[in-house]
């Protein structure tokens, strides 16, 4: 049943030192996808990903969500977040747990962060990132996603955040009034 409900999942992303005047914004997007029947599937840092869990549990969305986690455990998510996963999960919320315990090496948390991340794409036929300064962690999930041929949306949030290069396609920006204005949506060279 699961691999069925995935392949409607469109993972919400971002950096983690996202403003929370992004709040409202990621929340709309969430609200839309989640109307609209599709399952989000977010990482649990603190962010976008939060901002996109608080949205779901606002909803009542439980069985619309997955969070994809690198940790092996509730202690390794940031404490900010710990109490919407144990919220979520206390919801019934489905959770992939990673393989990161507490008191792992930072070498051995950012393999589990990146695993994570490939395992979000790998679970989603769509990804919208919200870039904002550096976000490699994002860029490097975006470029997953484009590698993977996914419906990929990114919205620049400030920060020198700027639309990645990609040989395969380019980046058209969404004519659209409602959550999605001022999105760009990445359409790959035919």
């Amino acid at each position: 049943m699961l691999e069925r409900v995935l392949g409607r999942g469109v993972g919400v992303v971002g950096a983690r030192a996202l403003p929370d005047s992004f709040r409202a914004q990621v929340a709309g997007v969430v609200r839309y996808l989640v109307e609209r029947g599709y399952q989000i599937h977010t990482g649990g840092a603190v962010g976008a990903d939060q901002f996109s869990l608080e949205t779901v549990i606002s909803l009542g969305a439980y069985d619309r969500a997955v969070l994809f986690s690198a940790w092996a455990g509730l202690a390794g998510f940031p404490r900010s977040v710990q109490r919407h996963v144990d919220y979520f999960v206390g919801h019934q919320g489905r959770v992939d747990w990673g393989f990161v315990q507490p008191g792992s090496s930072r070498g051995i948390a950012v393999a589990g962060l990146l695993a994570r991340n490939q395992r979000l794409v790998s679970a989603s036929s769509g990804l919208v990132a919200f870039l904002y300064g550096d976000s490699r962690g994002t860029l490097r999930t975006v470029s997953q996603a484009i590698e993977r041929r996914l419906r990929v949306v990114v919205f620049l949030c400030g920060g020198g955040a700027v639309l990645p290069v990609y040989r395969r396609g380019r980046w058209v920006q969404l004519r659209c009034s409602d959550c999605w204005a001022g999105a760009y949506i990445f359409r790959p060279f035919a």
